[in-house]
């Protein structure tokens, strides 16, 4: 095991001055919700970072949320590539020659992982996840082609939960429609 500092990179967040006039992009905590269920989040815009520490969203970037009772894990995709993220954020750069992203999103996304997560948080109010946890955070590396398995494996369970969420999403809408057409064939039938 190594700790995730010696197979990352870790970036904390920056803060953002909204204007909608600016070039740069941000990804927000509440942007989460909307990559985790395959959605399109809408970006806030802003002026560009000028600290060192401000790196744009790369393919295989994972970001972090920093705050929640849950942490929330996202593999960067194609709407917030090359956005910045927030405060409430870490930007987490995998050493690909050591550490599959998808195996790491994986990892970082488990029960335990989870419960790890929990007893480091600080604060009474919206808990934060210091950088210092995550830093040291122990991750299990077995083999590149191993962690490839795990990482489809992972994707494989994450393609079908979005998928059978689709299936209810459109189950609930035939029901509906179903109910409508029922409810207007009985008002305009002769006996009712």
């Amino acid at each position: 095991m190594l700790e995730l500092r010696e197979i990352a990179d870790i970036y904390s967040g920056l803060a953002i001055h909204d204007d909608d006039a600016g070039s740069a992009r941000f990804v927000r905590l509440s942007d989460l919700s909307d990559l985790k269920a395959g959605r399109a989040p809408d970006l806030v815009t802003g002026e560009p970072p000028a600290v060192a520490r401000a790196l744009p969203i790369e393919k295989g970037d994972l970001i972090v949320g920093a705050r929640g009772s849950i942490t929330d894990i996202c593999l960067a995709n194609n709407p917030v590539l090359g956005a910045f993220i927030s405060l409430d954020l870490y930007l987490v750069r995998p050493n690909k020659s050591k550490v599959d992203p998808g195996y790491l999103a994986a990892f970082l996304d488990l029960p335990t992982t989870q419960v790890a997560f929990s007893s480091s948080k600080q604060g009474s109010g919206l808990a934060r996840l210091p950088k210092e946890a995550l830093d040291k955070l122990a991750v299990p590396l077995p083999p590149l082609p191993k962690q490839r398995l795990i990482a489809g494996l992972a994707q494989s369970f994450q393609d079908e939960a979005t998928l059978l969420q689709r299936l209810a999403n459109l189950n609930s809408i035939l029901g509906r429609e179903a109910l409508a057409r029922a409810i207007r064939g009985a008002a305009t039938s002769p006996n009712s």
